[in-house]
């Protein structure tokens, strides 16, 4: 069975015109089985609900052999949706999206968050248009060191290299404690970093 990965993508500029093509995108959605498929919103002209169903489309186009999405709003200041995908996260997919959306809106501003369930990692990107502005992606031991130097309840000594595991139970639990919190301030930051110098940037053209 496939590792679910979380993620959340997030409109942080995005004009009238944009909204409206990502509304009725979203329109598309078929409501009438257990899950909103990520690909239902490119059904148009000759593409088909069933040839987007196929594993070699979405695996072409979205990424993930499949993805789906739980949440979503077009209406708010910040539009956004969310979901689960299989392995890795949708950003396939995103682009996807992006690419038509930006030739409604050239200064379109938006970022996609992730998380696999173990989590064996977790990432961050940021789009200028559909391109990929900044981003990074930790793998477990990146996120395991990352969650040691910020936290003040944890030391270097507190995993165990020879054993290669965590030094004690208290340890791992802390880890566990305090990880999702430390992931979330991560992935903030660098959108927050990102999305000002973007938006500054295009003022100064």
């Amino acid at each position: 069975m496939a590792n679910h990965v979380h993620f959340s993508v997030n409109f942080h500029q995005i004009n009238d015109e944009a909204r409206a093509k990502l509304k009725e995108m979203f329109g598309r959605i078929r409501e009438d089985g257990n899950y909103r498929w990520f690909s239902d919103i490119f059904v148009e002209g000759d593409l088909t609900y069933e040839e987007t169903e196929k594993y070699a489309w979405t695996l072409e186009h979205i990424g993930p052999k499949w993805s789906y999405i739980e949440d979503y709003d077009v209406e708010g200041n910040e539009p956004y949706f969310n979901g689960e995908a299989a392995w890795s996260a949708p950003e396939m997919g995103l682009v996807k999206l992006l690419e038509i959306l930006e030739e409604h809106d050239p200064n379109i501003i938006s970022s996609i968050t992730y998380e696999d369930e173990g989590p064996n990692f977790f990432g961050v990107s940021v789009y200028e248009g559909s391109q990929i502005y900044d981003g990074f992606e930790d793998d477990y031991e990146e996120l395991r060191d990352r969650v040691i130097m910020e936290s003040e309840n944890l030391t270097e000594e507190s995993w165990d290299e020879d054993e290669d595991d965590w030094a004690d139970d208290e340890c791992r639990d802390i880890f566990y404690e305090e990880m999702w919190e430390i992931i979330g301030d991560a992935q903030y930051d660098l959108i927050h970093e990102c999305v000002e110098q973007i938006k500054e940037d295009q003022l100064d053209v």
